[in-house]
């Protein structure tokens, strides 16, 4: 019997070769979790981001016409759907067609499309839409400016007039920029509007104009 306890002990060279293997097999385990938490952190604060774009652009982008849409629909991926809003302001879905998105930001629209999925063919449908990518927008600038013409803008971003004049390389040493003339449609009808845009500089009108798509904008020249 104590022959036979002793040939069941580990050998003091088997023991320790025994226990680095486990230690390795732990340390390699841990770095493989650490690497995949490290991964989903990444993954994480990439969607938070993204989410963060389309949060900012929700507030103050409509939709417009050119626009190339994404559309994503929850654990349906058949339903994902990407193209340029049309001239007739719809963007193609499978099943449900042409879907009139134009003019709504992107959490309308997104709506707009669950509704049309709730109608006939999905209880819940969560729908998730962003703009990849921004037609084109332009601006007019005309008279004492040092750039005069048509100018690109930002689609995903509100410009003041200062900004659209800093653009055109600013105004001429003539430039009357208490009468800044700005002309745009509004239900269809042209407006005008006066800007007194030395104030504006000056701080004394702290009230910011912004400018739109289609605007055009007359910078007179000074009578002294």
């Amino acid at each position: 019997m104590q022959m036979y306890f002793r040939s069941r002990r580990r050998n003091p060279k088997q023991a320790g070769l025994f226990f680095a293997v486990v230690i390795g097999a732990v340390f390699l385990l841990n770095q493989a979790l650490c690497a995949q938490e490290s991964r989903a952190l990444r993954d994480q604060k990439a969607a938070s981001t993204e989410m963060s774009r389309q949060g900012s652009l929700a507030s103050d982008y409509v939709i417009r016409e050119g626009d190339v849409v994404q559309v994503s629909v929850f654990n349906e991926p058949e339903l994902s759907a990407s193209g340029r809003v049309r001239r007739d302001g719809t963007l193609q879905c499978p099943l449900i067609g042409s879907i009139p998105i134009m003019g709504l930001s992107q959490t309308m629209a997104a709506g707009q499309i669950e509704e049309a999925y709730r109608k006939d063919y999905l209880v819940h449908p969560e729908v998730n839409l962003f703009v990849s990518q921004f037609t084109t927008q332009r601006v007019t600038l005309l008279g004492q400016v040092m750039k005069p013409g048509s100018h690109d803008l930002p689609a995903e971003k509100r410009l003041s007039i200062l900004q659209i004049l800093g653009m055109a390389g600013g105004t001429t040493r003539i430039a009357n920029l208490k009468k800044v003339v700005v002309k745009r449609f509004v239900n269809g009808r042209q407006e005008s509007f006066k800007i007194d845009v030395s104030g504006m500089i000056s701080g004394s009108n702290a009230t910011m104009f912004y400018v739109q798509e289609d605007d055009v904008i007359t910078v007179p020249e000074s009578m002294f």
